[in-house]
């Protein structure tokens, strides 16, 4: 009778047994053994501002590598140069709608939507790349989020901050403000462009792929673009004569890394912790290694002929009080805009108490 009741009860688990493996229950096939349910793996695009031989889309592969490893192949993520999906300078439009899950690009393209934005870029006389990390970690990160979600965005940080950008490369030299007057030049943001044409200068907006060949067949005169090391890496050794030097257009200058928000929400927790955590070590780890390349850029560019200059003090006054007025207009009549403003201006005077640089 125990007999019988006994192959009763092993009847019942073996039938128990079936029915949860192939449920997905996990089953040992040797003592110890146990076969894991397969991993769910994301993907996503990604597309840079920046074109295949810049050296910031390098970090944007970068990235995309860690990040792969640190989720053991859970997050994998393709990177794609500007124009690669989407046309340059639509980035911002492209993750908002959801075209591509995330984007690589200069908070200043997205002023259209956010004009406080401009601050997590660069700003005439703003922070430098050292005080602008510190911002960020004090309170600029939270007030980025806090504009961008109702967007559609999710602000992840800066990933590719720079040093002190070039002032300007030129085919013209300048040797006063009236040498302003008319010059062709190309500005990365609608604030610079609006700067500059308040004093005299006649600014265009252009993609960084299409600078080289607009500055070769002479439909501008001039450019700003990053700091020395990408410009050299660019190629503008060749089509521009002299190079200004002055951090006060740009102490620093930051592209960042901008995710669908709706994609970011379904993200789970850990991955959002690594994606972050990455994005932070990358902009760590660009940071430095710019600072060396640039160093070794500009004795390329000495050697190869390029003329050196400073930026006159005229320029270089009038460019200050400009912006000024520029900035303070725009905090009087956006509250938004008003509070990152007043947070930077706060930030910048902490610094320069300490002489943090």
């Amino acid at each position: 009778m125990k007999t019988k009741k006994l192959l009763v009860v092993l009847m019942v688990f073996s039938v128990l047994m079936s029915i949860f493996i192939s449920c997905g229950g996990s089953s040992t096939s040797e003592v110890g053994e146990v076969k894991e349910a397969p991993k769910k793996v994301i993907k996503w695009k990604l597309q840079s501002w920046a074109s295949a031989g810049d050296v910031t889309y390098e970090a944007a592969v970068e990235l995309a590598r860690m990040i792969e490893e640190a989720t053991d192949g859970r997050l994998i993520i393709s990177t794609y140069n500007a124009g690669a999906i989407i046309p340059a300078g639509k980035e911002f439009d492209a993750v908002i709608s959801g075209t591509v899950e995330a984007v690589h690009g200069a908070p200043a393209w997205t002023l259209g939507y956010f004009p406080g934005a401009i601050f997590y870029n660069n700003t005439v006389g703003g922070l430098t790349s050292n005080q602008q990390r510190m911002w960020l970690e004090y309170e600029g990160l939270e007030l980025a989020r806090k504009n961008y979600k109702p967007l559609g965005v999710h602000y992840v940080g800066r990933l590719t901050p720079h040093n002190a950008e070039v002032f300007l490369m030129s085919n013209k030299p300048l040797d006063s403000v009236k040498d302003l007057k008319g010059l062709k030049i190309r500005m990365g943001s609608a604030a610079l462009n609006e700067i500059f044409a308040r004093m005299g200068a006649a600014p265009v907006f252009l993609p960084g792929g299409e600078v080289y060949e607009a500055t070769q067949r002479g439909i501008i005169d001039g450019f700003e673009y990053v700091t020395p090391s990408v410009n050299w890496g660019m190629g503008f050794q060749e089509v521009a004569e002299y190079m200004y030097l002055s951090p006060s257009r740009a102490p620093t200058d930051d592209q960042a890394l901008f995710v669908n928000q709706e994609v970011w929400d379904k993200l789970p927790k850990d991955l959002q912790i690594i994606v972050t955590n990455a994005t932070f070590a990358i902009a760590e780890q660009y940071y430095v290694k710019e600072v060396v390349r640039d160093a070794e850029a500009l004795i390329n560019f000495e050697e190869y002929g390029t003329k050196i200059r400073k930026v006159p003090a005229d320029i270089e006054a009038l460019l200050s009080k400009t912006a000024d007025a520029y900035y303070a207009e725009l905090a009087a009549s956006d509250p938004a805009y008003k509070e990152i403003y007043d947070s930077v201006i706060a930030w910048k005077k902490i610094c320069n108490q300490f002489n943090i640089q």
